[in-house]
C-alpha cells in the first residue's frame, strides 16, 4: 500500500509499505480517505521527538472498514468511522475512570516508539486495536470533510475549553490562531463565551480567528496582556486557551488571566520544564490545567454537534491534496504556507 514515511529530519517520501493484517479479535482495519497533517506531526518532522526511519506517519484520519476482527460485532465492511488519534484498550483502571488518554496499553498512531510504535494513518489501510472503544460511526448525514476533525483537533479544542471550566458568559482567550486555537474559536462560540479575544503573530490566522468572530490581537504590533485587559474591563480574560505549546506563550498565558482565573493549556510541546510563577500564582489564585486531549471523552458529543451543523471546522482547510504530493504538504504547514492540510488518500 501506499503511505507517507519517515526517512530523515525534514524528509519524508511517498513509498510502497506492507499493508497491515488484523492481530487480534478486537482489530479493525479502515481504509483511509482522507488523513490530516497536523501542528503536532512537525515535532516528529524536524526529528525533536524520535522516530524510526520508515515509520508511517500521521494520526488524523476519517475513511471506510475494510475488515474487521471476530470479535467486534458493531462494525461491518462500509461502514464510514473516524477515530481518536490516540488509542485506549477501554478496560485497564484508567480507561475505567474514563481517562483514555492514561490508558496503560495507549499509543498514537504513527508517533514512534515513545508512543506506542504504531503504524500511522497517513496511509492507504490502517489498523485499530481495540477498535470497539477506538472507532465511531459517522452520522448518516456528516461528511468525511466534517468528521476528520472529531479525531484530534475539533476534539482537543472542545476538552480545552471544558477542562477550563468554561461557562457561558465567561470571556476567553487564544493564544496561537493555528488549527487548535481556531476550533477553540468556534467551540466557545458555541458554548457560550460572551467575548473571545485570539492572539497570535501571522496576519493571515488572525483574519481567519475574526471571521470567525474572536477579537483578533497581532501580538508583532502590540502589547497582548495590555490590550486584552483592556476588553476585559481591566481585568483579564475568564479563561485562557493556550494553542501554541512551549515556556514562552505559558508564560503569557499566565500573566494575561485574570486574578482567580483558569489557564487550560493544550500545545505540544517536548520541552522537560517551564518556570511556573508561583508567587503571583499563588496570590492570583490561579487554577492551571495541562495535559494529552483525552478525545474519547468528549468525541461523541462533538460528532453531535457536526453533525447538526452548529460546527463547521472544515472552514479551516486551506489545502486538499493527493497523497503522492504528502511531502510538498509538510512543507507548506511547515512554513505556514498552509492552514490545514487534508491529504486525499482514496478520492
Amino acid at each position: 500500500m501506499r503511505a507517507v514515511v519517515f526517512e530523515n529530519k525534514e524528509r519524508i517520501a511517498v513509498k510502497e509499505v506492507n499493508a497491515p493484517r488484523l492481530q487480534h479479535p478486537l482489530d479493525t482495519l479502515v481504509r483511509v480517505h482522507l488523513a490530516g497533517i497536523c501542528g503536532s506531526d512537525l515535532h516528529l518532522y524536524h526529528g525533536k521527538i524520535p522516530v524510526l526511519p520508515g515509520s508511517v506517519l500521521g494520526h488524523e484520519f476519517v475513511g471506510q472498514v475494510e475488515a474487521v476482527g471476530e470479535g467486534i460485532q458493531d462494525l461491518q465492511p462500509g461502514d464510514w468511522v473516524v477515530g481518536p488519534f490516540h488509542i485506549a484498550c477501554g478496560t485497564c483502571p484508567y480507561c475505567r475512570r474514563h481517562q483514555y488518554n492514561l490508558c496503560e496499553r495507549g499509543g498514537v498512531y504513527g508517533y514512534g516508539p515513545m508512543f506506542g510504535n504504531l503504524q500511522g494513518a497517513q496511509a492507504e489501510i490502517l489498523r485499530v486495536p481495540f477498535s470497539n472503544v477506538n472507532l465511531r460511526k459517522l452520522p448518516p448525514n456528516l461528511s468525511p470533510e466534517r468528521a476528520i476533525f472529531a479525531g484530534d483537533i475539533l476534539s482537543t479544542a472542545y476538552g480545552g475549553l471544558i477542562q477550563g471550566q468554561l461557562r457561558p458568559g465567561d470571556s476567553v482567550a487564544v493564544i496561537g490562531a493555528g488549527p487548535v486555537g481556531l476550533m477553540a474559536i468556534e467551540v466557545a462560540q458555541v458554548l457560550g463565551a460572551s467575548k473571545i479575544l485570539a492572539i497570535d503573530r501571522i496576519p493571515e490566522r488572525l483574519e481567519r480567528a475574526a471571521s470567525l468572530g474572536a477579537i483578533p490581537i497581532n501580538a508583532e504590533q502590540e502589547n497582548p496582556v495590555r490590550r486584552v485587559r483592556s476588553e476585559t474591563n481591566d481585568e483579564g480574560p475568564d479563561l485562557v486557551l493556550e494553542a501554541v505549546g512551549g515556556a514562552a506563550t505559558l508564560s503569557l498565558a499566565l500573566e494575561m488571566v485574570r486574578p482567580g482565573g483558569r489557564v487550560s493549556a493544550v500545545g505540544v510541546d517536548n520541552a522537560p520544564s517551564f518556570p511556573f510563577p508561583l508567587a503571583s500564582g499563588l496570590v492570583k489564585d490561579l487554577t492551571f490545567r495541562i495535559g494529552l486531549a483525552n478525545v474519547h471523552l468528549y468525541i461523541d458529543a462533538v460528532l453531535a454537534l457536526l453533525a447538526s451543523g452548529r460546527l463547521q471546522p472544515e472552514r479551516i482547510v486551506s489545502h486538499y491534496l493527493p497523497l503522492e504530493e504528502a511531502p510538498r504538504g509538510y512543507e507548506l504547514f511547515d512554513r505556514k504556507e498552509a492552514l490545514k492540510v487534508l491529504l486525499v488518500v482514496r478520492g
